[in-house]
Parts: structure tokens; C-alpha cells; sequence
């Protein structure tokens, strides 16, 4: 690679003035002032210490980074502006191709030891896109000790089963202590919403005991099974998906369990047991209670 000539320099790092010149993996050459690499990179800092390596314009150091990722590292370490990520939003390869990149730049800032890159792509990683894969960021903000981040991928990831096998991959990244606090979040706020649905003081119609009408008194003629398996069915459902947005929506009126629940009558007045209204308001304000980040 000593032979300069046989290979092409990027437009941005092309000043004969920079005194170090690295080589992408598809033979790009940046040339880059070593000061800029030795103030911004504690990994560059230390090879340009190296005499063989001190000013080397003759021979291009080979960086292991195709162009994709060397020009946006080698930008935001010399101040330069790098174009945004825009990813098609009717393109999901799109979301996913910008995703890796700005994964690929971040381990490349982390590996190079470059804290000001680091700063800046951290801005990046609660953007839109970053937000529609919550795991992705979880993990990311998790590895890098980032917890204000970490915390609200935790939250958007309540929409989803951790148990998925899509998931699988990216929760292998994890380490056990941060997939064990995700995993203790969505469990608690599961077994929450079950304490509140079994809470003889928020719902005591079901849950205490008796099977009388509060209408009319009647002894023993309501029957609450109903209610037991409208509950059951909140707590599977709870269980894969803990973000709990299904209580009160349309999907949830057609379950069997509420159909069943919102018909049971006294069979001595007739008068419905179970206001509908209140009761999906007390189920909702039990949400509110739960917890929604690690």
C-alpha cells in the first residue's frame, strides 16, 4: 500500500497539509491531521506515539472500517458535518440499515476510545427509529452505562413479548443483570395489575366473597365465574404484552371473557352486575400505578 498514486483520496480529507493518512477497507485514503486524531482518540493517541507510526504519509496506516463507517467516524472527529440519518419510512430494511450504522459507529467511537463522537451519537440513539426497536436501544444503553436512555427503551418495550423468538438475538446481548431488570419490569407490572384485579377494596363485587346482589340483596344469586375468567384472561394477556394498552379498547370488548362478564345479571332483579364504565376506569387507573421503567 506504500504506492499512493493507485489509490483515491476522499474529497473531505484530501489536504497534502494532514500528515497521516489511513486507508478503508476499499482503499479510500483520508488523509487527517495526526493533532486531530491524538486530541480526539485515546487508541490514536497511543499509535502515533509509536516512531513508525508518528507521520507516515508514505504509507497508509489500513484502518479495518469500510467507507460507510470510516468517513461519518473521521467527520465527527474533525469537526466536519455529517449527513443525517433519513431512513424511507415505507422501508423497513431502510430503519434497519441506519440502525446498524449508527450501532457499527458507536462500538467504532467505543474501540477507538473517541468520547466526542461517543457524546454525539449518544444524541442520536432516542431518535424515531431507535424508538420502533426498543431492545436495540435497551441494549445499546445498557452496554455503554447510559440509564436515562436505558430507562425509556424499558418503557417503550412493555408493547412487547420478550419471549418472541424474534427477540431472542438482542436480549442475547444483554448482560444477565440488565435482561433480569427487564424482565422483573414487565413481570411486575403483570402480577400488579393482578393484585388490583383480586383487591376486594377496588372491586369488591367479584372479590368479596359474597355472590349477593347490591341492588336487591338476593343471596347467592350472582354468579361471579364471569369475572374470574375476565381476569385470567387480562393476566395472559398482561403476561405478553405488559404495556396493558388492550384494557379498554376494542380488541378487548371482543374477548369471550368480556362478553360474558358485561351480560352477567342478578337473576332475581335482573340489573347488570358489572358497570362496564367503571370498571374499565378502575382497570386503567390501575395502569397508572404500575411501574414503567427498570
Amino acid at each position: 500500500m506504500s504506492n499512493e498514486s493507485s489509490f483515491s483520496y476522499h474529497p473531505l480529507f484530501s489536504s497534502p497539509e494532514a500528515d497521516t493518512v489511513i486507508s478503508s477497507l476499499e482503499g479510500t485514503l483520508y488523509r487527517v491531521p495526526s493533532f486531530v486524531l491524538r486530541s480526539t482518540s485515546r487508541f490514536w493517541d497511543t499509535l502515533l506515539s509509536i516512531p513508525s507510526q508518528s507521520t507516515s504519509t508514505s504509507s497508509p496506516i489500513p484502518a479495518s472500517q469500510n467507507n460507510v463507517i470510516l468517513e461519518p467516524m473521521l467527520c465527527l472527529m474533525s469537526g466536519l458535518p455529517i449527513p443525517p440519518w433519513t431512513p424511507d419510512p415505507e422501508s423497513e430494511e431502510s430503519d434497519e440499515k441506519c440502525i446498524t450504522e449508527i450501532e457499527n459507529l458507536l462500538m467504532l467511537a467505543e474501540s477507538w476510545d473517541a468520547p466526542g463522537p461517543l457524546s454525539f451519537l449518544r444524541l442520536g440513539v432516542t431518535s424515531h427509529m431507535f424508538l420502533e426497536q426498543p431492545l436495540r436501544l435497551y441494549a445499546l444503553a445498557t452496554h455503554f452505562g447510559w440509564v436515562p436512555e436505558a430507562k425509556l427503551a424499558s418503557k417503550y418495550s412493555l408493547g412487547l413479548n420478550l419471549y418472541d423468538d424474534e427477540y431472542e438475538e438482542v436480549l442475547r446481548r444483554l448482560s444477565a443483570k440488565d435482561l433480569l431488570a427487564l424482565l422483573r419490569l414487565h413481570r411486575a407490572r403483570r402480577d400488579g395489575m393482578k393484585s388490583r384485579l383480586d383487591d376486594p377494596n377496588v372491586f369488591a363485587l367479584g372479590n368479596s366473597g359474597t355472590s349477593s346482589c347490591s341492588f336487591c340483596n338476593g343471596i347467592d344469586e350472582v354468579d361471579h365465574s364471569a369475572w374470574r375468567e375476565l381476569k385470567a384472561r387480562i393476566f395472559k394477556e398482561m403476561d405478553q404484552c405488559s404495556k396493558g394498552d388492550f384494557i379498554g379498547s376494542w380488541e378487548m370488548e371482543e374477548w369471550k371473557e368480556t362478553e360474558q362478564c358485561w351480560k352477567v345479571k342478578c337473576r332475581v332483579c335482573s340489573r347488570l352486575s358489572y358497570h362496564k364504565g367503571q370498571t374499565i376506569l378502575k382497570m386503567k387507573e390501575g395502569l397508572r400505578l404500575l411501574p414503567e421503567t427498570i
